[in-house]
This record gives C-alpha cells, sequence and structure tokens, in this order.
C-alpha cells in the first residue's frame, strides 16, 4: 500500500474575492473555474502526448478542475533533467528521480494577479513499465481513481509525460522521506503518536474516498486474476485466492497502523515465502507494542479481524480519526483518550532515551516491493 501524505480534509468557508476579469466569485485562492478552465481549453492545441485516450484523459482533469492543484498537464521530457533511477521498482512501474525545469504553474502572483510557475523543482518520475500500449480499461481505472482523489489527501501528481521509450510516467510531487518504509528508516523509530494519528487519518480519508468511488486501493493493473502486492500487508482471504475487497484494505490499514506504532517493518527478518502467507492465514499477526494506547490496539485488532465483515469501513476510521486528532492534538482539555497518548508518549522517549534505536537487518528474502503472490498450496485449503 502506498504511502499517503497527510492532508486538512475539510475546506473553510473563505472568501476568495471576486475574479478581476469576469466578476465571478472565485472558488479557491486565485481560481476562478471558468476563466481558468477555458484558459486551459485555448490550450488544447499546443500539446499532445501522442495517444489520443491519453490527451483525452488529461483534458478531462483539466475541464473539471475546481482549484489549480485539480488538474494534470502534459510535460514534454526533455523539460526534465537529472533524471536518476532511485532503486524503486514494483511490479507495475519505476521510480525516477529528476528536476523539472519549468515547475508546475502552482505558485499563484498576488501582484501580478495570475498563475507562474515555481521551477526549477525535483520530481518524481513514475513510470508505467510496458505502457506503451494502454489498454482501454486502463483508461476507465483512470478516470474513477482521477474522480475519487481530487483535491484530495493522496501524493500530489503534477502531470504525465512520455520517455525515450515511450514509456509513460506520471510526474509526481517529491517527498524526501520517499515511501513509509523509508520514511521510518529516516525517523529512526521515532514517531510521536500525534503524528501518527494524524498520519492515519490522512491516510483513512484517502482510502475513504477511493472507497467512494467504487474502487478498491491497489495497483492499477488489468490482470484481476493475479495478486500482487507486499506480503506482511495482504489480507489472509486474498491470498487464499479471493480477489481483493474493501474489507482487505482495511486490513492492509490495520498493518499500517502497527507499523507506524513499531517504527520498523514488519517481519524483516524472516523470508517472505509460502510459510509465512500459510501462518497469516492461520491467525499470525503482529506482536502489539508494550505502551500501545488501549483504544489504538482496539482499533489496529479490529482491522485485522479474520473475518472481513468485522472490519471497520473507511468511512468509520476516518471519522474515529479525525476525532483522536481534534482531541489529542486541538482540545486544550484534556481527556481519557488525550490521556492515554500522552501516557504512551511519555514512553515512547523514556524507552528511546535507555534503548539506542539500531535498524533492524532486512532479511535478502523479505520483499517491500510489489510482487505477484501465487500460492496455489493456500487456494486449495
Amino acid at each position: 500500500m502506498d504511502f499517503i501524505k497527510n492532508e486538512s480534509k475539510t475546506k473553510s468557508n473563505i472568501d476568495f474575492g471576486k475574479c478581476l476579469d469576469c466578476g465571478k466569485e472565485r472558488n479557491s485562492v486565485g481560481w476562478c473555474k471558468d476563466c481558468e478552465i477555458n484558459a486551459l481549453k485555448n490550450n488544447f492545441k499546443n500539446w499532445t502526448s501522442g495517444n489520443i485516450n491519453m490527451d483525452n484523459f488529461i483534458k478531462h482533469t483539466q475541464l473539471h478542475a475546481n482549484e489549480s492543484v485539480d488538474y494534470l498537464e502534459y510535460v514534454n521530457f526533455d523539460q526534465f533533467d537529472l533524471v536518476e533511477d532511485v532503486n524503486k521498482e514494483g511490479a507495475f512501474s519505476t521510480i525516477f528521480s529528476a528536476v523539472w525545469m519549468e515547475g508546475p504553474r502552482w505558485v499563484w502572483d498576488e501582484e501580478a494577479e495570475k498563475w507562474t510557475r515555481n521551477g526549477p523543482v525535483k520530481v518524481a518520475l513514475k513510470r508505467l513499465n510496458n505502457s506503451q500500449n494502454i489498454s482501454e480499461e486502463y483508461f476507465k481505472q483512470l478516470y474513477k481513481y482521477h474522480r475519487s482523489l481530487q483535491s484530495g489527501n493522496t501524493a500530489d501528481c503534477y502531470g504525465i509525460t512520455k520517455d525515450l521509450t515511450s514509456s509513460y510516467m506520471f510526474v509526481m510531487r517529491y517527498y524526501e522521506i520517499g515511501d513509509l518504509h523509508s520514511y521510518l528508516d529516516k525517523a529512526q523509530g521515532m514517531l510521536c503518536w500525534r503524528d501518527i494519528v494524524d498520519m492515519l487519518w490522512g491516510i483513512s480519508g484517502g482510502i475513504e474516498n477511493i472507497h467512494k468511488s467504487g474502487l478498491i486501493h491497489g495497483h492499477l493493473h488489468g490482470d484481476t486474476n493475479k495478486i500482487y502486492g507486499v506480503l506482511p500487508y495482504v489480507a489472509p482471504e486474498v491470498l487464499k485466492g479471493n480477489l481483493p475487497t474493501m474489507a482487505s484494505d482495511i486490513y492492509s490499514f490495520g498493518i499500517i497502523m502497527w507499523t507506524l506504532s513499531a517504527g520498523t517493518r514488519l517481519w524483516c527478518d524472516r523470508p517472505h515465502d509460502l510459510r509465512l502467507a500459510s501462518e497469516i492465514c492461520f491467525g499470525l499477526r503482529p506482536e502489539i507494542i508494550d505502551g500501545t494506547p488501549k483504544v489504538y490496539i482496539q482499533l489496529m485488532t479490529q482491522c485485522w479481524h479474520p473475518n472481513p465483515s468485522k472490519r471497520p469501513t473507511a468511512s468509520k476510521l476516518s471519522e474515529l480519526l479525525g476525532s483522536w486528532t481534534i482531541a489529542i492534538c486541538d482540545d486544550p482539555n484534556p481527556s481519557e483518550l488525550s490521556d492515554q497518548f500522552n501516557i504512551a508518549e511519555e514512553k515512547k522517549f523514556s524507552d528511546s532515551e535507555r534503548n539506542k534505536f539500531q535498524q533492524r537487518k532486512i532479511h535478502p528474502q523479505a520483499f517491500y516491493t510489489s510482487r505477484l503472490l501465487y500460492f496455489p498450496e493456500l487456494i486449495r485449503q
């Protein structure tokens, strides 16, 4: 499961003023929907990705943009410099870092009353492997995902480009800390509970948006008969051959909860093989970290319940974690909930002073990038 960044999920009723050109109310900072979309539309003739379906998808995002960060643009590959492989390859994509010389058109110039570019800026390029001929089914998924993630809480995507092999690439915001595991490695296991809860609130909001569109979180690919993923995060029913569901997304969320509470990778000291998959199917779950708040344990274990119908929905998770964030981050008045997290915080940092963090050695057969998971022995059970 990808690491989804945390952003505020609500928008205040702010007066953004009126557009100087048409006199209509702006619906976000510097964004007059009618005028900006017309400007984007008039620019259609000046670019093409070389694929009519990709062009139509990019145009769709622009014609339905509600604010400056809602749409994608096509970026010529020669706009990128210092393209480097960052040694992160999944089942369907490869990640590169690069410098986008012009940068995205995301900066509002107050004096000039117009949008400007803020390049050069470092970006991540996510190459879709073997994407020279993208299926119509893939494009259908892209439309659905764009709709569900519009103004949402997922990693920012600026646009799309095409490399020298004619493979398509998503142009995304570059995060120095990378994915969840890289983030934990850099934090050296020291995440405060307030940050953990706030981060989980953002992740749950992203999953909620995806589920509301009738989709399941996962990698966009056309083969629904094969299961790809990172073994410790895959629900037991999926390992047994069932298709992923919204409930299996919640199982993965529960494992993310454990990973953040532990500050380390799950089952990194053993092979990610049939034996581990079998143990997961027979009830193996992570060992609860000492000092974890009781309410956190209850929610986390409910997420990885062996019965998918007993797991909470993404909406329930988002609602609950939102209330936790308010209670422990914003509300100045103490409560039983905030007391639990305060006690856990004190223990975490007292333990850290006594025990120097040591990054655990990763078994050579423990894999944390997406790969094909096929265990016919479990399917036959």
